[in-house]
């Protein structure tokens, strides 16, 4: 088992709590037990060697596997918009591309 510091309070949808998956080593990671304002714990018996400060990813790419916002909302029962606008201020932003305007 390990423990993430993201959650709700981050804008990680409480809803996803037994459901949702979570990329760590390249491999989907199941969401154990309640996802809480600040944490939430995953199942890491099937990723070969994990160690602390390992990269987890929560929407997006890692490796050959990819968690979308789409796949998040069916396992929250909602929609991607609300997956997306949840996404508090704690979480720092990195815009790519050109800002042309």
């Amino acid at each position: 088992m390990a423990t993430l510091t993201a959650g709700y309070g981050d804008g990680y949808l409480r809803a996803g709590s037994n459901r949702a998956r979570v990329l760590i080593g390249g491999r989907r990671c199941r969401v154990l037990g309640r996802i809480t304002m600040d944490q939430m714990l995953v199942d890491v018996s099937r990723v070969a060697s994990v160690a602390p400060g390992d990269e987890a990813v929560l929407i997006g790419r890692q490796g050959e596997g990819v968690i979308s916002a789409t796949e998040l909302a069916c396992w929250c029962g909602t929609i991607p918009w609300e997956v997306l606008t949840a996404i508090t201020y704690r979480v720092p932003r990195l815009y790519r591309g050109s800002q042309a305007s």
